[in-house]
């Protein structure tokens, strides 16, 4: 498939969540009973590979995962929704990579992740795979493989057209030398501010929707293309550098049970439809009406909608692609 379609390729963890649900979340200390508990496949480049492949993409996964049943359960599940998965290492040293995530009554959530085989994945196992990096469509990397590992793959990605997305989360410092590199940046609000601060840019003076601003032009000055800042229930905040043009995509009011893997949504749609040939505006609608169904359903890749059901609800709302 890879060789000959147009495909979107997710470089990243798979991992098992382990979820608690309960009332609320326990204070230092304190011990929270009478919730339920429910496992689910996750992690943030599986989630994302899902969401692109439900929402119409040919998709490719890279990552690396343990020998072990976890494992196991997420070769399946990857394999069932039709995602190539011929490109995975299975670690025979490193167990696969956990999360336990506590959502409250209020679909909000607090995750541990230990990453296991994810971050094993080695400069040298993604220079194998060169071919594969430089023939899709457009590329999503997140941060839970190793930054060196990163690196390699935006070097390789930018001597080819892939439209490079980075995901940076869970986040970290950010080497400049990717940074320069990426077409299209996705933090939430408190990962772009952070990041604003690693890289010691000048302060913020604004409050708001004008400090995102503030911000996002400043990621422009470092080589970064576009900056899609997502605000959760308030929708995003589009920048496209070429144009130093701002476009704000609202969300829909929706009653959230569960938030996990709702970001990963939002970026495997944007992916997905980049790759069909959608413009950044039109794509970020698709994410964003795919993310607000994904958290009114429990689990993370198993609450990522099918394009029906998004198109389905885009013409509910009138929502209209230019």
């Amino acid at each position: 498939m890879s060789k000959t379609l147009n495909y979107v390729l997710i470089i990243g963890s798979s991992n098992m969540d382990l979820n608690i649900y309960s009332e609320r979340f326990p204070n230092p200390g304190e011990t929270v009973t009478g919730g339920t508990f429910k496992q689910f496949l996750g992690g943030k480049g599986a989630n994302q590979a899902v969401a692109a492949v439900r929402s119409g993409a040919n998709t490719v996964f890279i990552g690396k995962i343990g020998m072990d049943y976890f494992g196991d359960q997420m070769i399946s599940q990857l394999s069932g929704e039709n995602i190539d998965i011929s490109y995975i290492i299975r670690d025979k040293e490193e167990a696969s990579g956990v999360a336990f995530i506590m959502i409250d009554n209020k679909g909000e959530n607090m995750i541990s992740v230990a990453p296991g085989a994810n971050f094993r994945l080695t400069v040298e196992e993604v220079k194998a795979k060169a071919n594969i990096i430089k023939n899709a469509s457009s590329l999503v990397v997140q941060m839970e493989i190793p930054i060196e590992t990163i690196e390699e793959i935006f070097k390789i990605a930018s001597e080819s057209d892939v439209i490079k997305i980075l995901n940076p989360a869970p986040l970290k410092p950010i080497p400049l030398e990717i940074l320069e590199k990426v077409d299209i940046i996705v933090p939430n609000e408190g990962e772009l501010y952070q990041l604003h601060s690693f890289l010691n840019l000048p302060k913020l003076t604004g409050q708001g929707k004008l400090k995102i601003k503030q911000t996002s032009k400043e990621f422009i000055k470092l080589g970064m293309k576009n900056v899609i800042t997502t605000l959760g229930k308030r929708g995003s905040l589009i920048y496209l550098g070429a144009e130093d043009k701002f476009i704000e995509i609202p969300a829909p009011k929706v009653n959230a049970v569960d938030t996990v893997g709702a970001g990963d949504c939002f970026i495997g749609v944007l992916a997905s439809k980049l790759c069909q040939g959608k413009s950044i505006i039109n794509s970020v609608k698709y994410s964003t009406i795919a993310a607000s169904i994904a958290v009114t359903r429990k689990g993370a890749q198993v609450s990522m909608p099918y394009l029906n059901e998004i198109e389905k609800k885009m013409e509910e709302l009138n929502i209209k692609i230019e």
